[in-house]
């Protein structure tokens, strides 16, 4: 194996992924949730991924923030090929790919690359040697400025340590399985199931890894080639990592997976007992993954830990805005956490989540609500948090769109548009009034166009141009996961499809900035 690739899966491309975490909307609200002034994203700030892969999060993030300056790094150039196409094709002259190695980014010449207000790392620590972690940590401590943030994250031990030997020997499989590494995974699954349900002690005494290895079956087998066949698979504690970032020098802010910043959600009763009675942050954090179980972290780090004043913070959060993603007829609202589902009380969150139909949410009429009158703006943000990390709202920009944004933003979802008129599946659209992205069914890019004109929409004609673009691409209409082979079946699919699409869908595409204002 080249001296390049060090032990990393490169000979198939990673899948390509976005991840709200890392976007400069998240984590900015994410650093005003837990206490510290968060950098402004109303200015232009400047936002580093390292390990980029495809690319799709720093380009919907680029597209939704030209006032900013984004920049991509891989090793891998194949996927800095193709996040540089999809970027030049959208007009992102904001958005910066680059091919470096770790090495080479730890080490470049002052003047080669700016200060960054945020670095971001998603699913590359635990998978790198100590080598390159080192070579992460001295880009972050050259290359983050005061009041940046770091997001990283890592498989943990408490969550992880058992799959150990399980990953160990599904690479030794899979290598001795011919051709690429994602055509090695059906016959490495097949040989780890029979092995985890055979009489093999190991698994009875962890009984959950057989389930894990059920759950990792439903992936791609990209996903899974790159997740668990490196050389490097390695789950890591928070005492190393933190103190790792220690020496970037970056304290620790806490976790971008919003629940996990509470204690009553995020673990047992008698945890938290032990969480309150130490104020060590190292043993409180240690102490909520071995309580939790906890399998993986988003930690959030900050160049300079000072807190501002008690009356700027409160300002800030006063400001805060939310918009509702679609998902407000649930009426059960339900949150995963460390612990199993919390679920929301629907007197206090049903009236929220009708609100959030009719546009962006402030604190302050959140607070003015008749049913939140009386309540403290702690309680308030309690909401908020709770309706953000469920995925029903997103925290938003407040006031009109600027048209500078629309447009890079209109730009990015029809290149994505193509792409899937072409045959691919991308599953995220540019969404500017929450600086983020939005999960799609890929019919509703292939419609975007018909759908951004006015009302109504003629459902029978929208559902044969789908069927059109489907055919000339090869593919089928796929219900539960089945292909329909029958004509009629798959075009009956497919208008329900079309039809829930106009009536629940385009209402919240143009909330979001997605679709133009009806």
């Amino acid at each position: 194996m080249s001296h390049w690739v060090d032990g990393y899966v490169t000979d198939v491309s990673y899948t390509s992924g976005f991840y709200r975490e890392i976007t400069p909307s998240w984590l900015a609200f994410t650093a005003l949730l837990l206490g510290h002034r968060p950098p402004d994203l109303r200015r232009r700030f400047r936002w580093a991924e390292l390990g980029c892969g495809q690319g799709l999060t720093a380009t919907i993030a680029a597209a939704c923030h030209p006032q900013a300056e984004f920049w991509g790094f891989d090793f891998n150039p194949s996927h800095i090929d193709n996040a540089s196409h999809l970027a030049a094709a959208a007009g992102l002259d904001n958005l910066h790919f680059r091919e470096a190695s770790f090495a080479e980014l730890a080490e470049a010449a002052d003047d080669a690359l700016p200060q960054f207000d945020f670095i971001v790392l998603h699913g590359i620590w635990s998978w790198v040697s100590a080598e390159q972690q080192a070579h992460l940590c001295r880009f972050i401590r050259r290359r983050l400025a005061p009041g940046g943030l770091v997001y990283l994250s890592y498989n943990t031990m408490p969550g992880w340590g058992a799959m150990l030997p399980v990953q160990r020997l599904m690479r030794m499989v899979a290598q001795r399985q011919s051709g690429p590494s994602h055509l090695a995974i059906p016959a490495t699954l097949e040989f780890m199931q029979k092995l985890s349900h055979s009489d093999a002690t190991f698994f009875s005494q962890n009984p959950i890894l057989v389930t894990r290895l059920e759950q990792v079956a439903a992936h791609d087998p990209r996903y899974i080639a790159h997740e668990y066949l490196n050389a490097v698979w390695e789950p890591a504690s928070f005492d190393q990592v933190s103190a790792a970032m220690q020496d970037a020098r970056c304290g620790f802010v806490g976790s971008a997976t919003l629940v996990e910043n509470i204690d009553a959600l995020a673990v047992p009763p008698g945890v938290g007992k032990l969480i309150g009675e130490t104020t060590d942050v190292v043993m409180r954090e240690m102490l909520r993954d071995i309580g939790a179980a906890r399998a993986f972290r988003r930690d959030v780090y900050r160049r300079g830990t000072d807190q501002p004043v008690a009356g700027e913070h409160g300002e800030m959060l006063e400001a805060i805005t939310i918009t509702g993603l679609g998902r407000e007829a649930e009426r059960e609202i339900q949150i995963p956490t460390g612990i199993g589902q919390a679920t929301a009380s629907p007197e206090i969150y049903l009236p929220v989540l009708a609100r959030l139909t009719a546009g962006p949410l402030g604190m302050r009429e959140l607070r003015a609500m008749p049913h939140m009158q009386g309540q403290s703006l702690s309680e308030a943000l309690q909401v908020v948090t709770f309706l953000t990390a469920g995925g029903f709202a997103h925290p938003s920009v407040a006031g009109p769109l600027d048209d500078t944004t629309l447009a890079a933003t209109l730009r990015l979802n029809k290149q994505i548009a193509l792409r899937n008129m072409r045959g691919g599946v991308m599953s995220f659209l540019a969404a500017p009034r929450v600086g983020s992205g939005l999960h799609i069914d890929p019919v509703e890019t292939l419609l975007l166009e018909e759908l951004a004109a006015p009302a109504p929409h003629d459902i029978g004609a929208l559902t044969g141009r789908v069927l059109a673009i489907l055919a000339k691409t090869g593919r089928s209409v796929v219900r539960d996961g089945v292909a329909q082979s029958d004509p009629a079946a798959a075009r009956a699919s497919m208008m329900e499809t079309v039809t829930r699409i106009v009536n629940e869908r385009v209402p919240v595409l143009r909330r979001l900035g997605i679709l133009p204002a009806g």
